[in-house]
């Protein structure tokens, strides 16, 4: 299992999310916990890089943009967005 972090700005972008916004998010989250390297690479280019984009809700109306931290089995969100 992979540790979650978040900074001041992820957390505000969680903060703000929509009421419909919360249980998918929650759901993305477990997934990051337990396979974080599912997420689409950042940069398609580079597909091994550790930074990973994560689509969530039931229209993909959601992304999470994270950086996986292998070494110490940890996941740091950086941007949170919601386009619906």
């Amino acid at each position: 299992m992979y540790e979650i972090t978040t900074d001041e700005q992820s957390r505000q972008q969680i903060d703000a999310l929509p009421a419909d916004a919360l249980a998918p998010f929650t759901e993305a989250r477990a997934v990051l916990e337990l396979v974080p390297w599912n997420g689409a690479p950042y940069h398609r280019n580079r597909p091994e890089s550790p930074m990973r984009a994560l689509t969530f809700g039931p229209n993909r109306e959601g992304d999470i943009v994270y950086l996986v931290l292998e070494d110490r089995r940890r996941v740091d969100i950086l941007v949170v967005l919601w386009l619906a």
